[in-house]
């Protein structure tokens, strides 16, 4: 019984591999299409997935006149330490919004 319990199992996560594999050749073939996509892969700690998610939470860069506009779609705003002439570094806050 145990033998055929582990065939099962194994046979479950070959289907299951072979159903990441498909999703991951879709998810190529939909994101070469969009613009924008091969410039954010240049950027070095970018992948794939991140990319793909950010253009399904983001859409069509096109619809937005400002890149504030999607800084704050996602919740968050630009922060500056500064005190008199002292500049100090630009952080990214969380502000409500998206999780």
């Amino acid at each position: 019984m145990a033998k055929l319990e582990l065939a099962t199992l194994l046979d479950k996560y070959d289907l299951i591999q072979e159903k990441f594999e498909e999703l991951d050749q879709k998810i190529d073939n939909l994101i070469e299409h969009i613009p924008g996509v091969q410039q954010m892969l240049a950027i070095k700690g970018v992948g794939r997935d991140t990319v793909a998610g950010f253009f399904a939470e983001v859409g069509d860069l096109q619809e937005y006149s400002h890149p504030r506009q999607i800084i704050k779609l996602a919740g968050l705003s630009l922060k500056e330490n500064t005190s008199g002439k002292h500049k100090g570094q630009t952080r990214i806050t969380k502000r409500g919004g998206r999780s």
